[in-house]
């Protein structure tokens, strides 16, 4: 929930430095308090501007060249770092000029300070894409970014501060948003799933390999972090668009054609051929792939970090392809109405109008990750695309919905020990 007091540009710097230290990150990496109202202030009010028709939208990092030069590396992981011949004074309508050039998604502005203890903005780092699924768990393989302080304007007002991909603290209107959760860390939430995660491991043990390959296994926790990496992925993209979207899982049964029906009025349905099943499709080959090159290297169990570590052809290809996945799924949440999915990834129809004239009048509000404490409040304080979602997991109670409203907040909402409950989701 929201704090109920506006952050400026001091307080803003406080709440940067205290989450800091509380999160044990290095002290030596965190600027001084000028510097951090600065950055604060000029971002801040950098966010409430607009290129053309399109709002700012800008990645930035306090570092020096130095900084970057651990990171450089040869290969698709890499980083560019490109200086400017002239610095650029670091001012909110200087990143309003530079943010379509340093689009959001590939780049980020590389800021220091000059002799005078000003900041300015000395270059631009192009990042590629794969930093999107990585801003919630520092993963050192997939678009490296020093640990320093870095801000995002992701909309008006809204900022995220991390550092290098870590998550740290994120704003909205001004308001610090705190309360929130990452249930992706949660026990409920991949215990929905795990029959269909054990399905695909059992397909994948037992697809042709080559002789001897039973030596090499797969975590236990693999897939359920592929998965996650993925809708981590979408949720960014479609918070980072400003449009919101719903995502809906359904069960196996309720996702038949039939039933599906009365739950849903699709704007498009899909035929539930082959093609629905992609993702599916893709972790099959993934995981089959993963295991012949822990055979080869001689690894018992292969995990999440280890697979990111591995450096092959054909494992860049379907990585590819998972994120090419994630981008259409949140093509898809563009469309006025849900996304629908089963919980094998299947996707049902998107443009769903979520059927039905039940009237949820009160919702409990998760105040940790297993809702074993909540809190009653009114359903109506939230808006109609929330109030739908909640309508559609009372009538179908092992649905889960992924909500993401226009500002970039996220709720997931589920039944929980007989409870209708959301979780506010911050990564």
């Amino acid at each position: 929930m929201p704090s109920s007091v506006s952050f400026y540009p001091s307080e803003l710097a406080a709440a940067i430095r205290d989450n800091w230290i509380a999160a044990a990150f290095d002290p030596a990496l965190l600027p001084d308090q000028a510097s951090l109202e600065q950055a604060a202030d000029v971002t801040y009010q950098a966010s409430l501007l607009r290129e053309e028709t399109e709002p700012v939208r800008c990645r930035t990092m306090l570092a020096s060249p130095e900084d970057f030069r651990p990171y450089e590396t040869v290969g698709r992981d890499g980083l560019a770092v490109m200086r400017f011949r002239r610095p650029a004074p670091f001012a909110a309508h200087e990143l309003r000029k530079l943010s379509a050039a340093a689009g959001y998604y590939r780049s980020t502005l590389a800021v220091n300070r000059d002799a005078e203890g000003c900041l300015q903005i000395w270059g631009m780092i192009f990042t590629g894409t794969r930093w999107l699924s990585q801003i919630h768990d520092a993963d050192p393989h997939v678009s490296p970014l020093p640990p320093n302080l870095a801000i995002q304007v992701v909309a008006p007002g809204h900022l995220i501060v991390a550092s290098g991909h870590r998550r740290l603290l994120e704003t909205s209107g001004g308001e610090l948003l705190s309360e929130a959760f990452d249930p992706f860390r949660s026990e409920w939430l991949p215990l929905r799933f795990q029959p269909e995660r054990a399905s695909l491991l059992e397909n994948a043990a037992t697809a042709p390999l080559p002789s001897g390959i039973d030596g090499t296994r797969l975590c236990d926790s693999f897939v359920k972090d592929a998965a996650q990496n993925v809708i981590r992925r979408t949720l960014n993209l479609v918070r980072s668009r400003g449009h919101g979207g719903t995502l809906i899982y359904l069960s196996a049964d309720a996702g038949r054609d039939a039933h599906a029906s009365e739950l849903f009025r699709f704007r498009v349905a899909f035929e539930n051929d082959d093609a629905t099943l992609r993702f599916r499709h893709l972790m099959r080959k993934l995981l089959q792939r993963v295991l012949e090159i822990g055979f080869e290297q001689n690894v018992p169990e292969v995990t999440w970090g280890i697979y990111r570590a591995m450096h092959d052809g054909q494992l860049a290809e379907l990585d590819d392809a998972l994120v090419e996945f994630a981008h259409f799924l949140a093509d898809l949440m563009a469309a006025d109405g849900a996304l629908v999915l089963d919980r094998q990834f299947r996707i049902i129809g998107f443009g769903a109008e979520i059927l039905g004239d039940l009237h949820v009048r009160e919702i409990h509000r998760a105040l940790d990750l297993e809702a074993s404490r909540t809190s009653l409040e009114p359903a109506d304080r939230a808006g109609t695309r929330h109030r739908s979602a909640y309508r559609l997991v009372s009538t179908a109670r092992e649905a889960i919905a992924l909500v993401v409203s226009q500002d970039g907040g996220v709720r997931f909402v589920a039944h929980k020990d007989d409870k209708l409950t959301f979780w506010p989701y911050l990564p």
